[in-house]
């Protein structure tokens, strides 16, 4: 999955406060950067969203944390990093594999702090 500086620049212009998330919130978003670039896992992820209603972020999280043994998500997220992370997940979803829209589900993971995370639904 390519995600140039085109996409970049549309993803900001779409979801307005993530430049903070990007430039402050670099390790999160370098790990979503990397993601893109499994397109095993991507399937995976899809899979699990798609029939099991479990949403991206959480299956996302879950893999690094506890298949990876990656420490970033062991400890409690800024808001900016659960929203811009969120919104990583949203535009992937709406606008790049498009025709998605997203259904609000509870997460509740008491080392990130995120409560709510969404999974996308086919319109």
């Amino acid at each position: 999955m390519n995600w140039d500086e085109e996409t970049e620049k549309t993803f900001l212009k779409t979801y307005k406060g993530t430049k903070t998330f990007i430039t402050f919130e670099r390790t999160y978003y370098s790990l979503f950067l990397e993601l893109l670039k499994d397109e095993e896992l991507l399937s995976h992820i899809r899979f699990a969203n798609d029939t099991l209603n479990i949403p991206p972020l959480k299956t996302f999280i879950l893999y690094e944390r506890d298949m990876l043994k990656k420490d970033v998500f062991r400890a409690k997220m800024s808001p900016t990093a659960k929203r811009g992370l969120g919104a990583c997940f949203g535009y992937l979803y709406k606008f790049i594999y498009g025709g998605y829209e997203a259904e609000p589900s509870w997460f509740n993971d008491t080392l990130t702090g995120i409560k709510t995370a969404s999974y996308f639904k086919k319109i």
